[in-house]
């Protein structure tokens, strides 16, 4: 519930908003400023830098509640098609017959139209708040769904909802156009009432305008009392401020109470009334239920034999379950201590589970602990076939790593032997130390920061043979590949497979056959630059297999 009083605005904006003399929509404001165009107004919304030199810094953008768009973009799309609907209208010539014909809307003609809703809540409070900012979202969708059934209803679609946080109270702006007619003239309570005195058929005169402005008066008050009942007296809020009434402060401190006090008490009369008709719906269930078990007993025991039947099932899936919980807890700790191992499918025997190092030794033990992840048997075998693969992995891996490290030792003493210095590399091996992953230990590769020079590094390829750019390449798509755990190199070796495939596309160079075709160059000049390419694989053209005899 809220303390304060309702404030809800309604104004309509075209593509150029001018000053004038006429009457609405082109009269200057009090102040004596010009109206905003759409355009200015929808940049003020979505807080455009030019347009929001009132908002409070630091708070949070402008939240978008979607309705028929999801964005600022596609509410500017929808305004800009609206005024440029085509209106139809009656050509009249002097000596001619009237023409029915269309004609492009006035560019000061209102296609945008915006009302604004604001709570008496301080945003500061609601962003600090998170039961208070919630509340105060809940009323600002009523308010948002209130105007989408009437605008619907008139004709118009509702484009989106924006809520600002960044100025001192909360407030919703909503956005609607009408993408048949493009006026949106029609939305507007006050102007319909005002153009139905208008168009009346009445003479103008001063007594047909004030008659006019009465209307559109009685017209927005009507709609300031629609949404008065239906969205804003049920969370607490007044129709009128102090002003209104001339109230003292501490007149207008007891009007909120009480009327929040009214609104507690109508919504908790209104949880009563639901509850109570829920109770009527609950009892008219059980009549009907209680007259439909009435029937006869032996439908009623076959009801309860069924209830039991269900309930042995439920209780035995029950126990099934826990017996398959409890079977895979068993077997997963004996997998993980080599307990139970993977058996090998053969020919007299299927793939199962068999004791590992870790059993018990004890027979009685032994089946104990096989007849407990019985149930959960096939699970357990697929558990122990993946343990099983990853340790013959991993034997591979240390034998490969102990046949490189004997071979390294074995490239070390040869080189300490011819008196060659030992490479970093090779003592890394030796000494089963992990290798590093930068620059170096990728050769041949071509690495291209964000900051690489663009005119140097085309110099470099400009001077590179076509057979060296493709086994640059080679080299470093390669290793590209295999830097997944060094982001920072993978991205930079990309970028230097990029230059190299731009630098063949240029030169007319296949990377992948190693053929040069320069008529499809990019660049004929630098095609000139380079002609080599990969030999042809030598082929045996003719194979003689006749015996030839010799002497010996």
């Amino acid at each position: 519930m809220f303390e304060g009083y309702q404030f809800g605005h309604i104004e309509l904006w075209s593509n150029k908003g001018r000053s004038g003399d006429g009457p609405e929509p082109h009269a200057v404001r009090k102040n004596g400023q010009r109206k905003w165009t759409a355009q200015e107004i929808l940049d003020e919304a979505e807080r455009i830098a030019s347009a929001s030199a009132h908002v409070i810094q630091g708070r949070p953008g402008p939240q978008i509640l979607p309705r028929a768009v999801a964005s600022f973009r596609d509410i500017r799309k929808a305004q800009e098609e609206a005024s440029q609907v085509q209106e139809p209208y009656i050509r009249r010539a002097k000596g001619r017959r009237p023409v029915p014909v269309k004609r492009k809307l006035r560019k000061d003609a209102a296609t945008l139209y915006a009302s604004v809703f604001s709570l008496p809540v301080l945003t500061e409070e609601a962003l600090a708040n998170p039961e208070l900012k919630r509340e105060a979202l809940d009323v600002l969708e009523q308010a948002l769904e209130w105007e989408c059934e009437r605008i619907s209803k008139a004709g118009g679609v509702v484009l989106a909802g924006v809520v600002h946080w960044d100025e001192e109270h909360l407030h919703l702006h909503v956005f609607a156009v009408d993408p048949v007619r493009g006026r949106v003239d029609h939305l507007h309570p006050g102007r319909v009432a005002k153009e139905a005195v208008n168009q009346s058929g009445e003479k103008k005169s001063k007594d047909r305008g004030k008659r006019a402005n009465v209307a559109y008066c009685d017209a927005m008050r009507a709609w300031q009392d629609k949404v008065y009942e239906e969205v804003f007296a049920g969370v607490g809020l007044m129709r009128f401020g102090p002003g209104r009434g001339r109230w003292t402060r501490k007149e207008y401190g007891r009007a909120k109470a009480l009327q929040k006090d009214i609104a507690t008490r109508e919504a908790r009369l209104a949880d009563l009334d639901a509850w109570e008709g829920a109770q009527e719906v609950r009892q008219a269930e059980l009549d009907a239920r209680e007259k439909a078990l009435e029937g006869s007993e032996a439908e009623k025991a076959q009801r309860e034999g069924e209830v039991a039947e269900k309930a042995r099932a439920a209780e035995a899936v029950r126990a099934d379950a826990v017996a398959l919980r409890t079977a895979l807890d068993i077997g997963s700790r004996a997998v993980a201590y080599r307990e139970l191992d993977y058996r090998q499918a053969s020919e007299e025997r299927e793939e199962g589970l068999e004791f590992g190092p870790g059993a018990p030794r004890s027979k009685k033990k032994r089946e104990r602990l096989m007849h407990a992840v019985r149930p959960a048997y096939d699970f357990v075998v697929d558990l122990a076939r993946k343990a099983f693969n990853i340790r013959r992995r991993e034997t591979r891996l240390a034998k490969a790593e102990a046949q490189n490290r004997k071979a390294a030792m074995s490239i070390a003493d040869e080189r300490e032997r011819a008196g060659q210095v030992v490479p970093k590399t090779l003592a890394q091996i030796i000494n089963d130390e992990p290798l590093p992953l930068d620059r170096d230990a990728f050769p041949g590769a071509l690495f291209l920061a964000r900051s690489s020079d663009p005119v140097a590094l085309q110099k470099e390829l400009d001077e590179m043979p076509n057979v060296s750019v493709r086994r640059t390449w080679v080299a470093t798509w390669q290793s590209m590949k295999i830097c997944d755990e060094r982001p920072d190199l993978a991205e930079d070796l990309g970028r230097g497979v990029a230059a190299l495939e731009l630098a063949a596309h240029q030169r007319g160079y296949d990377l992948e056959s190693g053929k040069h075709h320069p008529e499809k160059a990019e660049d004929p000049k630098r095609a000139r630059l380079h002609v080599d390419a990969e030999p042809d694989p030598i082929r045996i053209i003719r194979r003689n297999k006749h015996r030839v005899l010799t002497r010996g």
